[in-house]
């Protein structure tokens, strides 16, 4: 479980590594009954992939097994992954209605911040107050996420 999460936290900012994180973690999961881990591990991989063609159709594949798991939590991790993707193809139209959708997702406190994450990488003003606190400031934490973006544009060839 851990080793998914560990390939999550480094699929935004070193794909490569977190590719080898991915597959130490398919290597643990393999014969073992850890549906929502196996579909978090797919989630990594969208964000590992973020920037390049057809994660849009991966995504809707994962959302509609997530729905039929009944893990509808997973929903969140989805489309923050896909918002990362918009915001590296600058894809506006797009990112907006994923921030949306993110919103309604986390409209009840959970995963706040997800929201908050993916404004950050849009370079765009939080809609309102948040109740999101950082360990650094605001403008340190949009940074960061900006440069993650700006660095898999590079990446990607955009």
């Amino acid at each position: 479980m851990m080793q998914v999460r560990l390939a999550l936290a480094l699929s935004f900012a070193d794909p490569d590594r977190a590719a080898a994180e991915l597959s130490l973690a398919h290597q643990l999961l393999e014969g073992l009954d850890q549906r929502s881990n196996a579909l978090l591990a797919q989630v990594v991989a969208l964000i590992k992939d973020a920037g390049t063609d057809g994660i849009i159709d991966r995504a809707r594949s994962l959302n509609t097994d997530i729905t039929g798991a009944g893990l509808p939590f997973l929903h969140r991790f989805v489309e923050l992954a896909v918002a990362f993707h918009h915001a590296v193809r600058e894809e506006d139209q797009e990112l907006a209605a994923t921030i949306g959708r993110l919103h309604e997702l986390t409209a009840t406190g959970d995963f706040a911040y997800f929201t908050d994450i993916a404004h950050h990488m849009a370079g765009l003003p939080l809609p309102g107050p948040t109740t999101t606190q950082w360990i650094d400031s605001p403008d340190a934490v949009r940074a960061r996420w900006q440069h993650l973006v700006h660095t898999r544009r590079t990446r990607t060839g955009r």
